[in-house]
This record gives C-alpha cells, sequence and structure tokens, in this order.
C-alpha cells in the first residue's frame, strides 16, 4: 500500500511538473546537473569521494526502502573488487528543476547501467528520480535522493535475466 501511495504521489508530481520542464534549464539548473554527473563519474573509480557532494542530513529512498551512503560506497567497492573492466553509465533525462537561492531540485528520467568483462554483467536500472539540493557552506548538496524503478522497455527477452522481473506478465 505504502509503494503504491508513493507512486502515485511520484507520478503526480512528474506530471504536475513536466509542464514546467522547458522552463528548467532557465533556472540554472545545469549546476545540479553537473553534480550528478560528477558522483556518476566517481561512483566505479573512486566511491568513497561520492559523500563530498552530499549533505550531512541526506536522505536516500530507494523504491520502498531508505538506503545509507556508506552501504553505496561499500556496494561499489565490492563491485570494483569482483568485477574485471567494470564500467558504469548513467543516461539522464531532465523533466523538470528549479533553483532557489539555498534549495533546489531536480526531477529525472535515468538509467544505470554496470558492465563487466569478468562475468559478462550488464546490469541495468531504469528509474525515476527527484533530487534535491541544499546550499552547506557555500557549496550545493543533495539531501534527499528519492528513487523509483520503472520497467525498463530497452530490455529485450532473452538480453536479461531479469527482464520479467522488470516486466511482469499478468
Amino acid at each position: 500500500m505504502v509503494k503504491l501511495l508513493s507512486k502515485i504521489v511520484l507520478s503526480t508530481f512528474m506530471v504536475l511538473l513536466f509542464a514546467g520542464a522547458n522552463q528548467a534549464f532557465a533556472d540554472g539548473i545545469e549546476t545540479f546537473t553537473d553534480i550528478l554527473k560528477k558522483v556518476d563519474a566517481l561512483n566505479c573509480t573512486q566511491p568513497e569521494k561520492i559523500t563530498d557532494h552530499y549533505g550531512s542530513k541526506l536522505v536516500i529512498l530507494s523504491d520502498d526502502k531508505r538506503a545509507l551512503l556508506e552501504n553505496r560506497v561499500k556496494g561499489y567497492r565490492q563491485m570494483m573488487s569482483e568485477f574485471r573492466e567494470m564500467e558504469c553509465r548513467t543516461q539522464r533525462q531532465v523533466l523538470a528543476g528549479k533553483k532557489g537561492k539555498d534549495v533546489g531540485y531536480v526531477l529525472v528520467d535515468e538509467i544505470s547501467s554496470i558492465t563487466s568483462k569478468s562475468t559478462d554483467t550488464d546490469e541495468r536500472q531504469h528509474s525515476v528520480c527527484n533530487y534535491v539540493f541544499s546550499k552547506d557552506g557555500g557549496s550545493w548538496k543533495i539531501v534527499l535522493e528519492q528513487c523509483t524503478s520503472l520497467p525498463d522497455y530497452s530490455i529485450r527477452p532473452g538480453d536479461d535475466a531479469l527482464y520479467y522481473f522488470h516486466n511482469p506478465v499478468y
């Protein structure tokens, strides 16, 4: 019930804000997208440094679960030790955003992909995410990261063992 309610709220939020997507770039949100690109670049190379881009009162919500930043760092570090030639990519499309004096946000549609040659891994995650930023000591920090998983329709049957998990047949 909580999961359904959160998806309805997020969907409503998306629809209301989508109309302002063209205005989003005029409001200077490239500052926020640049921070997200920096985090993306560090995830699979120096995950310990991503903490520099997050605020001290950070909340991370992934679907209906709360996540801790230190566990995310440990997860990337573990993957780096297990996978050979690991590559991380994130494709992100900004749906809406706004930058105020001390607070701002971006709403994005993103597909994250981790590939590895050691295990022929190709893990993809399609999500709609809301990132809220706040000024902290003169620099912008992520203080809320809320992502809801979506089916990845670019994954065809046979390409990924999780295809039917992401795309259930009812």
